[in-house]
């Protein structure tokens, strides 16, 4: 089954994307001349956002990972890889940032440590999504192999949580300084210059999706969307670094949005697989219990479920009823007309059959050829016999002519009722019901006959 992220968006898919898209930029020119505003210090929000980021970002990693297994496609684990990436980074910058879970940070961070992890994140994210974007075109007709999946997921997704890893170690013991006059998360884009060089790197990184994808599939909208959402999150940090501003604030609103959005696409498409699965499976099942041609049960599912309602009433106490139903003169009618009219005769036959089967533990059953089987758990011999006679009127009201005394297709039934404590086996029921069958048919056709094993 192919991706559904990788497959073609439709025109509402683009609508509602493009719709999100003016929602963020319409959000930042309504934020951006207020970034500087000052709003009630809610301590707890910065922490929130983190932690949000970290499970959505992991999250969205893992489902990509998945993704590319099943769909070796480089770019999907490419950008589990950046997704990763950025779990880890931020998972970082919380433990470092000053006042969360220590007074000066965790591993022994410096003062511009958070700091530094927020450029760390914030930069590399566009810079791996690139390198995905980039992978588009690296093996337009060579599909990984499936043996060479594992490795290729542990490179995609593994490298960029090293590189992580190490710039966490980076911003620790590096004793990198910038100056500082406000909150140290915010202390590195001093003067602007690092907060316009994540800026462009997030530009370029939506012109290279662009050009590379030209927004032709669901991934390329929806990694578009987080982009730019990313951007604006990096544009609203740099016109306002002060902490509990409404720029700071809204920033973090975007800085979830960048890997929530694409969570939620995934699970969108998760769901929308499981969904086809479901009715695949049905299918199948369909398939695997029915005749093909009358749409009643098939040989198969008779042979496992009659045995069942067999044991079951022997155990419940009570009486289980089979009438075999077989077409009267029926070579006769294909020699006539033909295979076709043949086909379509037992087509309307068994659904004939199938409207006496009026309760749900009541089912026919394909037997063979031109035999049908009706199953009546919980039905006593006389009750049994009028179901018989009514499925044999049943067929006489389709008015069928066939070339035969009469002129009218027929069915002949025999009827036979397993009553309560008595011993038999379902093939002995079978038989007695057969047996009455052939009763029926050597007493003239076009008649019920009971008989009790």
């Amino acid at each position: 089954m192919d991706s559904l992220l990788i497959g073609p968006a439709t025109r509402k898919q683009v609508v509602f994307a493009g719709t999100c898209a003016l929602f963020v930029l319409l959000t930042l020119m309504i934020a951006g001349p207020r970034a500087h505003q000052t709003l009630p210090a809610i301590t707890p929000f910065m922490p929130m956002c983190a932690l949000t980021v970290f499970t959505t970002s992991g999250i969205a990693a893992f489902l990509l990972g998945a993704r590319f297994t099943v769909t070796p496609q480089p770019m999907l684990g490419a950008l589990g890889g950046a997704y990763a990436f950025t779990a880890i980074t931020v998972a970082l910058q919380l433990l470092m940032f000053p006042g969360v879970f220590t007074r000066t940070g965790l591993f022994g961070a410096g003062p511009q440590s958070a700091a530094w992890m927020w450029v760390f994140w914030h930069a590399g994210f566009p810079l791996l999504v690139i390198l995905a974007a980039l992978t588009r075109d690296r093996f337009p007709s060579k599909p990984i192999e499936l043996p060479d999946i594992d490795r290729w997921a542990w490179a995609l997704i593994g490298v960029p949580i090293v590189l992580a890893a190490a710039l966490g170690i980076l911003a620790i013991h590096a004793n990198l300084s910038t100056p500082f006059h406000t909150a140290p998360e915010t202390n590195a884009l001093s003067g602007g210059r690092t907060g316009f060089v994540i800026c462009s790197l997030d530009v370029l990184a939506i012109v290279v999706v662009l050009l590379k994808g030209r927004l032709r599939t669901v991934l390329d909208l929806w990694v578009t969307i987080a982009l730019l959402a990313s951007f604006a999150d990096a544009c609203l940090n740099l016109l306002s670094m002060d902490q509990f501003t409404l720029g700071w604030y809204v920033a973090r609103v975007f800085s979830m949005l960048a890997p929530g959005v694409l969570v939620c696409v995934l699970v969108w498409e998760v769901t929308v697989l499981y969904r086809e699965l479901s009715e695949a499976h049905a299918s199948l099942l369909l398939t695997s219990t029915h005749d093909a041609l009358t749409r009643v049960y098939n040989r198969s599912y008779f042979n496992d479920q009659f045995r069942r309602e067999f044991d079951r009433a022997a155990r419940n106490g009570q009486s289980l009823s089979l009438v075999m139903v077989d077409v009267d003169n029926f070579k006769d009618y294909n020699d006539a007309f033909g295979h076709l009219r043949g086909d379509v005769c037992l087509s309307a036959i068994a659904k004939a059959l199938a409207g006496t089967a009026r309760r749900s533990s009541d089912f026919v059953a394909r037997y063979g050829g031109e035999e049908f089987a009706l199953v009546l758990p919980d039905t006593g011999s006389e009750e049994a016999l009028v179901i018989a006679e009514q499925a044999r009127l049943a067929v006489m009201q389709l008015g069928m002519t066939a070339p035969i005394p009469g002129g009218q297709v027929t069915v002949s039934a025999g009827c036979a009722t397993n009553e309560p404590n008595t011993l038999s086996t379902p093939n002995a029921l079978v038989q007695a019901a057969d047996a009455a069958l052939y009763d029926a048919k050597r007493a003239g056709r076009n008649r019920v006959q009971s008989v009790t094993p």
